[in-house]
């Protein structure tokens, strides 16, 4: 008599697998047609689940190539999560060396699949409870963020919605995903790799925001020249003002 583990496995491959095999069926003692219409439903959601978290990387690849992609992470991987959204990024990291190796495909896929797993991730992030406090900007205090920010190193403008829209970009910049307090929109904002320098400085939880200017400057053995406050004032008060930094603590 097969045990109940072999029972599973059967089941998960004839869900998973391209072709589910006679052997898998004749295991599970029911007439084959009701364990495929199982697989049917199994395999439908978790398509649809994967259309839903990826939609522009569905279109640039066609319904051929992403359900050719999905087909091939069901059988030779699968989910490792008991969450079903999961799938979304666990499909990207299984199939993104073969679109960024594939040079019929975009230039931009690889970036446009990263950018939408990262956005599908903070739709779903828990805002801890109570929620951070700030006050008003203090350059000698340590900043209050955002903790629902999540980032991603891209090499195109795959964000823009305008003609320059997956634009080539001379150097990678760091796209922050991020949702804002009370609000469950997601929404994205560009940084040079300075802005990133400084952001990341910024992320010591007791560093200041002097501190962390003076961290970068160190690093990059540099002067705070007029071009660089510039820059820096620029990236500050546009992560205060897209609320990616919510202000300051003492």
């Amino acid at each position: 008599m097969t045990d109940l583990v072999g029972i599973q496995r059967a089941f998960t491959r004839i869900c998973f697998e391209a072709e589910p095999k006679d052997e898998d069926f004749a295991l599970l003692h029911a007439p084959k047609e009701r364990w495929l219409i199982y697989r049917h439903m199994v395999r439908h959601r978790l398509f649809g689940m994967m259309r839903s978290g990826l939609p522009k990387t569905n279109e640039e690849l066609g319904k051929e190539r992403f359900d050719a992609a999905v087909t091939r992470y069901l059988e030779e991987r699968g989910p490792r999560s008991r969450y079903i959204r999961e799938v979304v990024h666990e499909l990207v990291e299984h199939a993104l060396p073969g679109w960024e190796a594939d040079e019929s495909l975009p230039a931009h896929l690889g970036d446009l699949a990263r950018w939408e797993s990262t956005k599908w991730r903070v739709s779903s992030v828990e805002w801890p409870a109570p929620v951070p406090t700030a006050d008003e900007l203090d350059f000698e205090g340590v900043p209050v963020h955002n903790p629902s920010v999540r980032g991603t190193t891209v090499r195109h403008r795959i964000d823009r919605k305008d003609e320059r829209q997956n634009e080539a970009l001379e150097e990678p910049h760091r796209l922050l995903v991020y949702r804002k307090p009370g609000d469950t929109r997601v929404f994205s904002y560009v940084l040079n790799a300075m802005g990133a320098d400084l952001y990341d400085a910024w992320q010591d939880p007791d560093r200041s925001f002097a501190d962390g200017v003076r961290a970068v400057l160190a690093a990059h053995e540099r002067e705070p020249d007029a071009e660089f406050v510039d820059g820096m004032a620029g990236v500050l008060a546009g992560m205060v003002e897209h609320q990616i930094i919510l202000g300051s603590r003492r």
